[in-house]
């Protein structure tokens, strides 16, 4: 399965990868609108991504050449948009066939759940689990850290939960106002149902919304926290 990514924001294109990479699509990425729709035929993507916010002038062109050639059952569309996007815009966007608009950014739960729902409501893609990394796992996990440099106990709400990632809010967000995206947290708990993990993070994005990599887990915690997502023990 293909994935074509048009946008010219390499942000947008981790942002992607993060969240449809688990689906065994082979990503293919266009920074120029005119090119990408050159090779359209030639890539027959099953997913286009587009971004408005690149291309304001390009992409109602783009959708409505891919609708004029494959049903919305073949070939999804998904927007990529920002605040800009007008509501006007949006049914505009609908009338002309796309199926999904969401933040260029991915960064709320309601974007990534969108993403789980139209995958999952058109079978050609495969079939999605409905795992609890693409849930609000809050019920189920909690995550807090020691500030590294105040020595302050970050509490928070888990958003999105993976192996090699958390994506966290924090309850206060002036408080993690001195970490820098690269700097490491080694005092971290994780409880996932009742086992604690302490996994060693490193700051990706340090917004409202943090990303944070797990860099460090045991071989114990990393099989209790591929079962707590999963449902199964990795081998």
């Amino acid at each position: 399965m293909k994935a074509l990514l048009i946008t010219d924001t390499d942000t947008s294109v981790r942002m992607i990868q993060d969240n449809i990479g688990q689906y065994g699509f082979d990503i293919i990425r266009y920074r120029s609108a005119i090119k990408a729709w050159d090779n359209l035929e030639e890539i027959a993507p099953d997913v286009v991504f587009i971004s408005a916010v690149d291309f304001p002038r390009h992409w109602k062109t783009i959708v409505q050449y891919v609708r004029s050639d494959t049903g919305k059952d073949r070939t999804i569309i998904i927007l990529l948009t920002n605040e800009r996007f007008t509501p006007e815009d949006a049914d505009k966007a609908v009338h002309i066939g796309v199926q999904a608009i969401v933040s260029e950014h991915l960064d709320s739960i309601s974007d990534r759940q969108q993403l789980v729902e139209i995958f999952s409501r058109y079978r050609h893609v495969g079939q999605i689990e409905q795992r609890r990394e693409y849930e609000p796992v809050s019920a189920h996990a909690v995550f807090m850290f020691s500030n590294p440099v105040t020595d302050t106990l970050i509490t928070g709400v888990i958003e999105k939960l993976g192996l090699e990632e958390i994506w966290f809010r924090p309850d206060a967000p002036s408080a993690t106002t001195d970490l820098t995206e690269g700097d490491t947290i080694e005092d971290c708990s994780l409880k996932v149902d009742a086992t604690l993990l302490h996994p060693v993070c490193r700051i990706r994005k340090n917004t409202n919304l943090m990303v944070l990599d797990i860099i460090s887990l045991t071989a114990e915690e990393k099989n209790a926290l591929h079962s707590f997502i999963f449902g199964e023990v990795s081998v």
